[in-house]
């Protein structure tokens, strides 16, 4: 389940930008499940409140004290997997990063087995400063991580599932969850730009061929911000 090298960082297609406004993330976040949002909030909140106090933060406890860390290496090292549900999600950064990213989270949900395909499915990834505070949302190709291709629709349920409840290390894995619940709107708006762009793709390249272009590594992204989102959760009615 690693992330593959790309061939060539200097030729690869920019992927696709996603920008949600105030009124639609507003209205997004309004439809959402209340109880779950109001919930995954309030932990992250008191997460960062903690953190500050303590002067530490969510990545403190992944990478620990360390004094090096080593890119492409996963953290923690065999992956986080929760014995349970089978979800699973590891952490890693690449030389080369986006603005202000330490580092990001790939996040898997296991699949049932089936002969000559892989028996997980990439959810999301989310990319993080190094303060652990989420800085963007997104998708990878299938040839980054070899997974079995579910379209959108089914990436979708199996995030609303998503249980990283018997997970260690489980503070990190209640972060992992609580912001994809928290961002869920984006996330959504990522996977479905990701199935649009693959099929205008496809019309060149070919289902298979467009899965596997080398030149796309990251296919759709959405920039978020934690203190934009816990503004329009406000405006929404979760003060």
């Amino acid at each position: 389940m690693s992330e593959a090298l790309p061939s060539s960082t200097a030729d690869h297609p920019v992927a696709a930008q996603l920008s949600l406004g105030r009124a639609e993330l507003i209205a997004a976040l309004r439809a959402a499940p209340r109880r779950r949002l109001r919930e995954a909030a309030a932990r992250l909140l008191d997460d960062i409140e903690h953190d500050t106090a303590k002067g530490r933060n969510m990545l403190t406890d992944l990478l620990g004290r360390r004094a090096a860390f080593e890119v492409w290496e996963h953290y923690p090292a065999r992956d986080a997997v929760d014995a349970h549900s089978g979800y699973r999600f590891y952490y890693h950064a690449h030389e080369r990063r986006a603005r202000g990213e330490h580092g990001h989270f790939h996040v898997f949900a296991a699949l049932a087995p089936r002969a000559g395909e892989a028996d997980y499915v990439h959810l999301v990834g989310l990319s993080v400063d190094a303060r652990g505070f989420p800085l963007r949302v997104f998708t990878t190709n299938q040839w980054v991580t070899a997974e079995r291709w579910l379209p959108a629709p089914r990436i979708l349920r199996a995030l609303d599932r998503l249980d990283l409840s018997h997970t260690r290390p489980s503070r990190v894995a209640r972060w992992v969850q609580d912001s994809t619940r928290l961002f869920a709107p984006q996330i959504a708006a990522v996977v479905q730009r990701r199935d649009a762009r693959i099929a205008q793709r496809a019309r060149r390249l070919g289902e298979h061929g467009a899965r596997q272009d080398r030149r796309t590594h990251i296919v759709s992204q959405c920039r978020v911000d934690l203190s934009r989102q816990f503004e329009c959760l406000e405006a929404a009615g979760f003060a």
